[in-house]
């Protein structure tokens, strides 16, 4: 059966019976689906149990792969992160040697001032006495070379501001470990008197000179000159120096060494070598091919004017040159020189509180070893994704072979009529082969009628359009009446009408519809449930906002206002 249903704008439409068609299949089918309810608990239970298992086994695998790969980072984060570290422990180390060689200068300086003091009254007076300078240098050896022995360094100097051989000499001290790349070694005698070395067992160097020469030592000069208290922060090093006569590089820390009264006596300080800044600065690293470099230069890394150290076991061909920058990619900066590229980072560093310029800390790896470190790390993420996916693959097998494809066995048994005597993994199932059948029989049933259903609607659809032509003609007779309220009603009215409609509440509209349709009071107060003087006073809301006073008004009003209203619709 079809039923007519009123729509909008006066029209009616059939509602078809087939739309209770899936209906009366979910009534029909309800109590099959409660027999399923209890058939999903066994073998939900079962697929819990695979998939706990396969969650367990993909985690361990998950865990193992941590575990051997030690962490799951890009090649690039992790080898930024290894050379930050040796950052930060080369420069830990290079503070350490540096504020111990600045707080051992600053005592080696109070020492010598306190000598000097107590061996003349007046510096000038040795200038041309060799006498006077061998007492002098004889009170001041031996604390030198326990200094020496004590501090963090491959040796020590005393430059006084005298002379013996004229004005471009400076008479001193400047004692060296024989092997700088052993501590307890013997030190040797690099400037000063001899034979006042040998009285103490320290042997002439086979490159010694009995003075300092300024030309030689340039920057000594200018220390000398810009000396001045206090003497902590007047500490400088030197740019990095081969000392004379030999191929060994130096880089030199003085101290000012000044009397009670300001008087410059000189210079004193220590000095770091390349042999013993490479065999006792050696820095712990898991990368054998890394070069950790003290430079001058603030522009980069200048091989030529930098001490070098390598790891423990470790070493890395670095070129004579300034090294440019090239560019930085994930924290990593790029170097590269004439023959070789690295890669590696850089910083800024203060050695002393006095030096102009600040030094450069940097840590390189040769170009061909990055990428060798990052080929290596790019197969060990392949390798454990592969084995990732290898236990997922493992385990969806296991899954499908325990539980999917017995499944399908099943349902493929329910759709036989004859099993011939096969067993099911699942027996729960058995009994919903029979419903299955029975609710096919049903939807047959169900679509037999649904076309004999549509037969009807058919003959429906033809009163619909009767119906329709009906109302179309009290539509018409509709439109004359307000045609003929038109004539009646004042238009300044109509308009204040319209301006009051529209700020009516959702409650005052559906009042108003009730009185424009011809409903008394009571009939309004009954229909919507409300009492007979709530029902007055909306209504005379409505005739306050309106600027009506009359039923009859309200209801020409408000059907004049419905055929406009139909009139722009169509």
């Amino acid at each position: 059966m079809s039923t007519l249903w009123p729509r909008r704008h006066g029209r009616y439409c059939a509602r078809s019976a087939d739309e209770n068609v899936p209906r009366r299949i979910w009534g029909m089918t309800r109590y099959t689906l409660s027999e399923f309810y209890n058939i999903r608990r066994s073998m939900k239970k079962r697929l819990t149990v695979y998939m706990i298992t396969l969650g367990l086994i993909l985690a361990a695998a998950l865990i193992a792969g941590l575990f051997f790969f030690n962490q799951l980072k890009s090649p690039q984060e992790e080898l930024c992160t290894s050379l930050s570290f040796r950052m930060e422990a080369f420069e830990s180390d290079m503070k350490s040697m540096w504020r111990n060689v600045s707080v051992m200068g600053v005592h080696l300086s109070e020492d010598m001032s306190a000598i000097v003091q107590r061996q003349t009254s007046k510096l000038s007076a040795l200038d041309g006495s060799a006498d006077a300078m061998e007492r002098l240098e004889e009170a001041m050896l031996e604390p030198l070379c326990q200094y020496v022995r004590q501090a963090d360094c491959s040796g020590a100097f005393v430059v006084l501001n005298t002379s013996l051989g004229g004005e471009e000499f400076r008479g001193g001290l400047y004692v060296q470990r024989s092997n700088s790349a052993r501590i307890a070694s013997d030190l040797l005698l690099y400037r000063g008197m001899a034979d006042v070395g040998r009285s103490h067992g320290v042997m002439p160097h086979r490159k010694w000179a009995q003075e300092f020469e300024l030309s030689e030592f340039s920057e000594l000069a200018g220390h000398l000159n810009t000396a001045s208290a206090p003497i902590d922060r007047s500490c400088r090093t030197t740019s990095l120096l081969t000392l004379p006569g030999t191929s060994e590089r130096a880089m030199l820390l003085t101290v000012p060494m000044l009397g009670a009264d300001g008087t410059v006596y000189g210079l004193c300080g220590f000095e770091i070598n390349q042999t013993y800044f490479s065999a006792h600065h050696v820095q712990p690293s898991g990368i054998g091919s890394l070069a950790c470099l003290l430079s001058e230069s603030t522009e980069g890394p200048d091989i030529p004017k930098a001490l070098v150290t390598y790891p423990s076991g470790g070493f890395c061909f670095v070129p004579e040159e300034l090294l440019t920058e090239t560019g930085s990619r994930d924290g990593l900066t790029f170097f590269s020189g004439t023959e070789l590229s690295f890669v590696g980072l850089s910083k800024p560093f203060s050695a002393a509180d006095g030096d102009p310029e600040q030094h450069t800390l940097s840590v390189l790896l040769p170009k061909g070893d990055y990428n060798r470190i990052m080929l290596k790390r790019s197969l060990e993420i392949g390798g454990l994704l592969t084995l990732l996916i290898f236990f997922g693959a493992v385990c969806c097998l296991y899954y499908t072979r325990r539980y999917l494809r017995p499944v399908m066995r099943d349902i493929e048994l329910l759709n036989k009529e004859n099993c011939d005597g096969a067993q099911m993994t699942f027996d729960e199932l058995r009994p919903v082969s029979a419903k299955l059948r029975f609710h096919e029989q049903t939807i047959t049933d169900l679509e037999t009628e649904k076309q004999e259903l549509r037969g009807q609607v058919e003959d429906m659809q033809s009163q619909v359009e009767d119906t329709q032509g009906q109302l179309d003609d009290s539509l018409a007779q509709v439109r004359r009446l307000a045609y003929l309220g038109k004539k009646d009603l004042d238009p300044k009215d109509y308009e204040n009408f319209l301006i009051g409609y529209a700020r009516l509440s959702a409650k005052e509209l559906e009042i108003c519809c009730a009185l424009a349709r011809g409903l008394s009071t009571r009939q309004c107060a009954e229909q919507l449930g409300c009492a007979v003087s709530t029902i007055d006073t909306y209504r005379k809301r409505i005739y306050d906002k309106t600027k009506i006073h009359k039923v009859r008004q309200l209801q020409l009003c408000y059907a004049l206002m419905r055929m406009q209203q139909a009139e722009q619709e169509i």
